[in-house]
This record gives structure tokens, C-alpha cells and sequence, in this order.
């Protein structure tokens, strides 16, 4: 069955299989507008908490969070029972959405009647950003089987990475043309998209693609700790749990450390007079760019290194290089303590946070059980990821208030917080490898058509289709990309052309010549097991039918 042209174009960074496209289209729409408006929201989110308070304000604001979620992860667990186990997979993320999507009208309405919204505002848009892209993922875990999935998810978040980048570069010109209750108002529109589409990305996953893991539902609902006990009750995903608390805590204090920058930035350009318009104009400014830029570099890595970095250095590498480059970074923000460094180190830092963390992040979702797709991640990318947020908070009043140990105090402690973090990412890898190994496991591509050998023309065009059917894997979901070597693994001669995409060979020998060559071709699956097979190519001056003819006279 060959492919659609919008799994061609996907096939261009990741193997698709026929009848995938469309439903990674719809996944890929609904991620990039998710992450559109979240970005278009956050923009206006930090000025606002920044313009009523200060960066310790904002610190604190983010415990607010978790204080509110020990009480959604419960009520959460109760939702999934009573509509996790509909025949539809998305009535769940359906009905959450359309709730949010009121609450986004409805601050809109606030801010336009004068209200003080800054800190509800944030503290709504925290828990709304990490509990609608868990869900979203979660969603998307049960949607696929872990072989499809592992394929396709690079694909989408790269959708979510270039939804966010042009969120945050549009908000830097849309929100002074309809102000913050018209941006508010624009968002709570546009989340209509991904909430449309949820039944029909359903529809369109492929039966060797879908995920087929099942709950068990009682009758009876859950205790007002199982949100909690669905993690604790799993050392896999209570290992990542902690991993999650200890990254939020050194980004947050990062970015801690960059707003008080910032805001002292600002002062002292008030100060001197040179100050561009107001002072809250001013912070609008940079974090519309800052925002921008992190995106933008997050869309790139995602688009063209993560599925790259996964194939070379696996999991467990790529949980690694986010903690080895916080080190860097605090270290030259060390030897550097000005604005613009600082800057620079934490782009790079949530560029990577973004990209190459969060697949990894969502990827280790895809053996597990449903209720611990959508219970147990929304617990620990809501609750335990906000608890990274108290920590942080904490440290800023402990370090600002009490002890007084300044950025440079800051910026020792979350150097050593990345130390400690690069060692836990190290546990956490090798014991994801075991979890793999025991609830995955692999199964090589293998033969299924052999290639006949080849008598064909010099001079002349010759070409061979390989049979979908050549190479199968019995893994269920999994695909195959393809290569051709000049037996055993050298570069093929120049006038043999392959297509990997549409298992094409062309031959073109030169005129006159005689010869052969022994073509070795490889299928490979999503983890790097391949099966081969070898066929020659015999090729000879072709013989002109009239000189033939008169010779045999």
C-alpha cells in the first residue's frame, strides 16, 4: 500500500506506515494550537504578576499550585472513573477542555470589568498549561501502541514546538493591538480546534497502530488518595516523579534568577531615564523575544534532533543532556552575572527543556497502564511538577528573605542542583532500560520476499520495486526505513540510485560496460534491529536487435 502525500511529508522526519497520516496530522493540529495559546497566554501572564508584585511574588505564587492541585489530582482520579471507561477514548479530554475553555472567557470578562486577576490569572495558567499537556499526552499514549508511538511522538511535539514559538511571537504584536482581555478572548476560541478534533483523531488511528491496553473499573469510586497511590504504587513511575520535582526546582529557580536580572535591568534603565515607554512595556518586550527565541531554538532541535539523539544515544543519553547542560550554563552565568548571559543560558536551557526533555518525558509513558497514562501522568506533570515550583519558592524566601545570599548565592546553588540532577538522570536511565526490556522488548525485522538477481542493459534505465512484503516486523505498530549498501556496507556505485521511501532502485550502467554488483539492502526497525538480504545486478552492452538479426543471416 504506498503512501498518502501527507505521509510522504511526514516521512521526512520520522517512518510513517500507510493510513497513519491523517490521524498524526489531526494530533499534530491539536498540539500546535494547544501550545499556541498557552504561549499567547504566558506572555501577558508574567508581566502582569510582575507589574502588581515582584519576581519573589511571582516565586511564591507558583506554591499556590500545588497547594490547589493536591486537591485536582484527587478530584482528577475521580473523573477518569466515571468516564474512563466509555467506548470513546476522548470523552475524557473532551469534557476537560470545554471546562477550561469557560475559565479562559471568563478571566477575560474580569480583566475587561477592571478586576485584579495577575495572581489567579497565574496561578490558573500554571495548572492549566501542565494538566491540559498531560492530558493531551496522555491521550495520545492510549491512542497508540508503544511502537507507533515511539515513531510519531517527535513528529507532534514538534507541532507543539512550532505552535509555541509563533504563540509567543504573536502575542508580541497582537496583545497591544486587543489588550490582554482580547487576547484572553482569542484563546478561548482557538482551544475550540484541539477540543473538535479529539473524536476525530480517534477515529483515525489504524488498527495496527492502536493501543490496546485496558483498565479494570469498579463500581464503586476510588479513595481520595488513589491519584497519589497510582504513582506511589509504581517504583517506575515514582523514579520519575522525583526526577520531575528536581528538574522544575532548577529551572524555576532559573528562572527566578531571570526575572530578578529583569527587573533590575528595568529599574536601573528608569533610573538613569532611558527607559523606551513604561516599565511594564518594557518587560512585555523582552519576554515576548525571550520566549521567542527559547521556542524557536525548541522547534528546530525537536524537528531536526531529537529522533537523531534518540537514535544515537538512546533514552537513557537523552534524559542526560539537559542536567550536563544546566551545569554549563550556571557556570557561565557564574563567571558572567550579566543580563544578557543569563539570557542566552536559559534559552539554551528551555530550548532543551522543551524539545528533547519533554518527548523523552512523554515517551516513557507509552508501556504503562491506562489509568497510569492519564491518573499517573497528570499527577506527576501537575502535582510533583509543581512541587518543584514550592521548593523553589522556599529556597527564595530562605535565600532573599532570610539568609540574604543574593543571585550569585542563587546561582551556586542551582549549579549544584544540576550536579545532583545529572547523577539522578544516570539512576533513572538505567533503570528505564530494565522497565523497557521488561514490558517491551523487540523483535527484528526479518525476510519475507527475497530479491531475485538482475540481468539488465548498460546504457539504459533499469529499475526494481521492492514488495511491501520483502521485509515484515512482527512487532505490532512498529515500521521499517530502509538502506542500500554496496555489499557489505560500503556506498553504492554511481549509477545505482535508491528511494528509501518508495523502495525503489534505479539502475543506469554506463554505455558499453560490462560488470555486476552486489547490493546488500537493510530494514530497520524503530530500535535499530535490522534484517538484510543480497541480490547482484549483472549488466552487459545491450545488443542492437538489427545488428543481430544481420549477423544471424
Amino acid at each position: 500500500m504506498s503512501l498518502t502525500r501527507t505521509e510522504r511529508f511526514f516521512s521526512l522526519f520520522t517512518t510513517l506506515r500507510p493510513n497513519e497520516g491523517r490521524g498524526v496530522l489531526l494530533l499534530c493540529v491539536q498540539a500546535f494550537t494547544i501550545l499556541f495559546v498557552y504561549y499567547l497566554l504566558k506572555v501577558i501572564r508574567d508581566p502582569l504578576i510582575l507589574a502588581e508584585g515582584s519576581a519573589e511574588l511571582k516565586s511564591y505564587t507558583n506554591a499556590m499550585q500545588a497547594a490547589i492541585l493536591m486537591v485536582v489530582v484527587p478530584l482528577f482520579a475521580r473523573v477518569y472513573h466515571r468516564l474512563g471507561h466509555e467506548a470513546a477514548k476522548h470523552i475524557l479530554i473532551s469534557r476537560i477542555f470545554l471546562f477550561f475553555i469557560s475559565n479562559v472567557l471568563l478571566f477575560a470578562l474580569a480583566y475587561n470589568a477592571g478586576w485584579r486577576i495577575a495572581i489567579a490569572f497565574y496561578v490558573w495558567l500554571g495548572i492549566f498549561s501542565v494538566m491540559v499537556l498531560a492530558l493531551f499526552w496522555g491521550f495520545s499514549a492510549d491512542l497508540y501502541n508503544v511502537k507507533s508511538g515511539q515513531r510519531i511522538f517527535p513528529v507532534v511535539a514538534a507541532a507543539a514546538s512550532g505552535g509555541a514559538y509563533l504563540g509567543a511571537q504573536a502575542a508580541g504584536w497582537l496583545n497591544p493591538m486587543i489588550g490582554h482581555d482580547g487576547t484572553m478572548l482569542l484563546a478561548g476560541l482557538l482551544l475550540l480546534i484541539p477540543w473538535w478534533y479529539c473524536g476525530r483523531v480517534e477515529a483515525t488511528i489504524p488498527p495496527g497502530s492502536a493501543s490496546q491496553i485496558t483498565d479494570e473499573f469498579h463500581d464503586k469510586p476510588p479513595p481520595i488518595s488513589e491519584g497519589f497511590m497510582v504513582v506511589f504504587r509504581s517504583y517506575y513511575l515514582t523514579m520519575i516523579a522525583l526526577f520531575i520535582i528536581l528538574m522544575n526546582l532548577v529551572n524555576t529557580n532559573g528562572e527566578y534568577i531571570l526575572s530578578a536580572f529583569v527587573t533590575n535591568q528595568a529599574d536601573t534603565l528608569e533610573a538613569a531615564g532611558m527607559l523606551a515607554g513604561t516599565r511594564g512595556e518594557f518587560m512585555t518586550g523582552f519576554y515576548s523575544s525571550y520566549f521567542a527565541w527559547f521556542t524557536l531554538l525548541g522547534f528546530l532541535i525537536q524537528l531536526f534532533l531529537v529522533s537523531r539523539i534518540f537514535d544515537r544515544i538512546g533514552l537513557k543519553g537523552a534524559l542526560l543532556v539537559l542536567p550536563a547542560l544546566m551545569m554549563g550554563s550556571y557556570s557561565l552565568m557564574l563567571i558572567f552575572p550579566v543580563l544578557a548571559v543569563v539570557r542566552v543560558a536559559m534559552i539554551a536551557e528551555n530550548s532543551i527543556s522543551y524539545s528533547l526533555l519533554n518527548t523523552t518525558r512523554h515517551a516513557l509513558f507509552l508501556p504503562v497502564r491506562r489509568e497510569e497514562k492519564y491518573v499517573g501522568k497528570n499527577c506527576i506533570d501537575t502535582f510533583f511538577f509543581r512541587c518543584g515550583d514550592v521548593l523553589s519558592a522556599l529556597a527564595v524566601y530562605v535565600g532573599s528573605a532570610l539568609i540574604g545570599i543574593g543571585l550569585a548565592g542563587f546561582i551556586v546553588t542551582n549549579l549544584a542542583l544540576a550536579i545532583v540532577l545529572f547523577w539522578f538522570a544516570w539512576l533513572i536511565g538505567n533503570r528505564n532500560q530494565g522497565v523497557i526490556e521488561e514490558n517491551l522488548g523487540n523483535l527484528p525485522p526479518q525476510v519475507g520476499l527475497p530479491l531475485p538477481d538482475m540481468d539488465i542493459p548498460a546504457g539504459r534505465v533499469s529499475d526494481l520495486v521492492m514488495h511491501e512484503d520483502t521485509f515484515f516486523d512482527p512487532d505490532e505498530g512498529d515500521a521499517l526505513k530502509y538502506l542500500a549498501y554496496s555489499h557489505p556496507s560500503s556506498g553504492l556505485p554511481g549509477w545505482v540510485k535508491f528511494d528509501a521511501l518508495h523502495r525503489r532502485f534505479e539502475f543506469t550502467p554506463p554505455a558499453g560496460a560490462q560488470g555486476s554488483a552486489h547490493i546488500r539492502v537493510v530494514a530497520r526497525d524503530f530500535d535499530g534491529a535490522e534484517a538484510d538480504l543480497s541480490f547482484r545486478v549483472s549488466y552487459s552492452p545491450a545488443v542492437d536487435p538489427a545488428i543481430d538479426h544481420k549477423g544471424s543471416e
